[in-house]
């Protein structure tokens, strides 16, 4: 929902005046107005890190204003959806003081001719709706909301609770001066409840609203604000917990994918486990006895033959036993890679610099590993996809590039993981090579797409025939809301 301030043309046409009787500026000249709003809010930028969601802010008003058909109430509602994008590219990259916030409303306010609590309430309800929550972690998206909710609403305190298995209410996100007391857990407990919660203590008003999903209680929304604020920030509060629904529906959406996803790949390395202990009491135990075998073949030639011929004979039987000491150690290394509490019970960067350097042992070609960045957040299955799909890569290159040169590079940030592998080998047509390898049977590459996609991420190859190619993949950054701790209430 976002407040249509083009129904209120007439007063903005000419003076507006606030709720004091104080008359406010009128708007802008209509084709100047975004770019004096881009130009009062330059000095709240000057990060390079906020630089390009100003500029994409811009671009975006712009093609709505345009979009709308470029009059005066166009260029207010693409005002207005420049100072949203731009306080939430703010808020994504840094903490704001609540007196910056206060001086954007004011500016936008100025700007367009309106009340600051008309501005403050359509730039909440378009900020907490932007499209660019959608592309984060739905409790990164969570603490967003109820931190612009905090700085844009009449209130001091804002926190979410759930229900817990067992009945209770449990905090998951809370931002505000005072941390959730116990009276607030109860109020939030009489919402699951279906009950009217709501009260008023000596630090001020405390109501709450349900987060509904089919139109049940989910989620409660607890806020606290002062007495004579009561109307409006319930009205902040309400709108704030029907922007939270499709967030917290996307969480829950999310943690089924992730447990059928876990299924998927628990079943999968039960099976690369399986194989592993057959490779050790299968094939590793016949070339053990074939060693065995050669070696004594070795001292029966000494014994019985004589000349030149034994010299022959031997030689061929030390080669012959050579392959089999090589043979012997890849199987006993592939064997204790199929096993994925190694992937586990050791530091991601330590895991890849082993597999790199066993490939540079087997191999003449150069590796460069770039690891860095939060890799800890990963869960246990994008760590294991992400270890077998530098394990195909590089047998890939071994295999079919003729590459001498190989750039593996893993970034961890609070988007997700990424990853690249970057060979200077011969390359191949992608599409045609796919289509190939799958009538063959060899799903080398489709089964690392489909190890990406099962976790929600993007897989690309990218190569043509004389090189380079690029595997590359992105994991999203993933953790339920349910996840977040909360402290104890305190007493009052």
């Amino acid at each position: 929902m976002v407040v249509d301030l083009s129904a209120h043309a007439a007063s903005f046409a000419g003076a507006t005046r606030s709720r004091t009787g104080q008359r406010l500026p009128g708007p802008s000249s209509a084709p100047a107005l975004l770019d004096q709003l881009e130009a009062d809010f330059a000095r709240f930028d000057g990060h390079p890190d906020t630089a390009a969601a100003f500029a994409a802010a811009g671009v975006r008003a712009r093609g709505l204003a345009e979009a709308a058909g470029g009059g005066d109430d166009a260029l207010r509602s693409a005002a207005l959806a420049y100072a949203a994008d731009a306080l939430t590219g703010l808020k994504l990259e840094r903490a704001l003081p609540q007196s910056t916030v206060g001086e954007m409303v004011s500016t936008v306010a100025s700007a367009i001719g309106c009340s600051t609590e008309a501005a403050s309430l359509d730039l909440f309800l378009r900020a907490a709706s932007n499209p660019r929550l959608l592309e984060l972690p739905p409790l990164t998206a969570v603490e967003l909301q109820l931190s612009l909710l905090l700085a844009l609403a009449p209130v001091s305190d804002v926190s979410l609770w759930t229900g817990g298995p067992l009945g209770e209410a449990e905090c998951v996100v809370h931002v505000g001066e005072a941390q959730p007391t116990r009276r607030v857990r109860h109020i939030a407990r009489a919402t699951f409840a279906g009950e009217s919660s709501g009260g008023v203590s000596e630090r001020g008003w405390i109501h709450s609203v349900p987060v509904k999903r089919w139109q049940q209680p989910y989620a409660a929304l607890v806020v606290r604000a002062r007495p004579d604020c009561r109307a409006r920030a319930l009205t902040f509060i309400e709108e704030a917990a029907a922007l939270l629904a499709p967030v917290l529906e996307r969480d829950m959406l999310l943690q089924r994918n992730a447990e059928r996803e876990r299924a998927l790949v628990e079943s999968g390395e039960r099976r690369l486990l399986r194989l592993g202990y057959d490779l050790h009491d299968g094939p590793i135990q016949d070339l053990v006895a074939l060693a065995g075998d050669v070696r004594l073949a070795h001292t029966q030639v000494a014994e019985h033959v004589d000349g030149r011929a034994r010299t022959v004979v031997a030689g061929r039987l030390e080669d012959l036993n050579a392959q089999i000491v090589e043979l012997d150690r890849t199987l006993r290394e592939l064997a204790q890679s199929l096993e994925p509490t190694s992937v586990l019970d050791r530091s991601l960067a330590d895991v890849l610099r082993r597999e790199v350097d066993c490939f540079e042992a087997r191999t003449n070609m150069r590796v460069t590993l770039d690891v860095s960045g939060d890799l800890d957040s990963m869960t246990a299955s994008q760590r294991i996809a992400l270890y077998r799909i530098v394990q195909e890569g590089l047998s890939n290159v071994r295999e079919h590039s003729g590459a001498n040169e190989v750039r593996i590079r893993v970034h961890g940030s609070v988007h997700g993981t990424e990853a690249q592998i970057v060979d200077d080998g011969r390359g191949f047509e992608v599409a045609k090579t796919l289509i190939r390898a799958a009538k063959r049977g060899r799903l080398g590459l489709v089964g690392m797409g489909e190890r990406v996609r099962l976790l929600g991420g993007n897989f690309d190859v990218d190569s043509r025939p004389g090189g380079p190619t690029t595997v590359s993949l992105r994991l999203p950054h993933w953790q339920p809301v349910a996840a977040a701790e909360a402290p104890e209430p305190a007493l009052v």
